[in-house]
């Protein structure tokens, strides 16, 4: 805006000295001399100017309310679609698997009031231990296996129930800090982005700088608007 506004004002200065210039050549001309030497004004200026958002400062309050039958058809669709991108045999969930001991634990912990604001869902979940349980809750392959494989399959699981309880949670209020703007949107990889129109409209007000001597003699300047 800053940069916009010196813009316009030079280009105001610029259409003022270009009149003046006009006007002497009217005074001088023996026919223009009669007429008004002309001046354009821009009483107003109305500007569009794409923006984006580069970032959101903001915090929400979320509840969480377990639904067993949509927790359950999501992880099973989740295991299911890694073991073909990566090649693994994790097991799918079974109903019995909701009402173990310790994923009952895990859903009594999240369902404990906790109404606070947040930044990320991830950090109503970060006070989850999710590794302890998982073989408990899910079984993994056979001891043919290697440890390694066990250990990608134990993280693998526990990634998938941490994420699906995720859409167990529902905002409930959230309050915006800050907006952070960014300005250049020339770039190409902005081009199928949906940007935002900041609408700006510029009134005209002029100063007047006036030199004058008061009466001790000293010179003053006065600012007229």
């Amino acid at each position: 805006m800053d940069y916009l506004n010196e813009e316009i004002v030079l280009a105001r200065k610029k259409a003022d000295e270009q009149a003046i210039l006009m006007a002497k050549e009217y005074a001088k001309d023996p026919y223009l001399k009669y007429f008004r030497a002309p001046r354009f004004i821009m009483p107003t200026v109305k500007l569009d100017i794409p923006i984006k958002i580069n970032e959101l400062d903001s915090q929400t309050k979320y509840e969480f309310k377990m639904d067993e039958d949509v927790y359950f058809k999501e992880v099973n669709n989740r295991i299911s679609k890694v073991n073909k991108e990566k090649n693994l045999a994790i097991q799918p969930i079974s109903k019995e698997t909701l009402k173990s001991a310790p994923f009952k634990k895990i859903v009594n912990e999240l369902e404990k009031p906790d109404d606070k604001f947040v930044r990320k869902i991830d950090e109503k979940l970060v006070k989850i231990d999710f590794q302890k349980p998982v073989l408990d809750i899910v079984k993994i392959r056979g001891v043919s296996v290697s440890d390694t494989d066990k250990d990608i399959e134990k993280d693998e699981i526990s990634t998938i129930l941490k994420d699906s309880l995720k859409k167990m949670y529902t905002p409930t209020s959230a309050k915006l800090n800050n907006i952070f703007f960014d300005p250049d949107t020339s770039k190409e990889t902005d081009k199928d982005k949906i940007l935002l129109t900041l609408k700006v409209e510029m009134v005209e007000e002029g100063i007047q700088i006036i030199e004058a001597t008061n009466a001790e003699g000293k010179t003053i300047e006065e600012i007229i608007f």
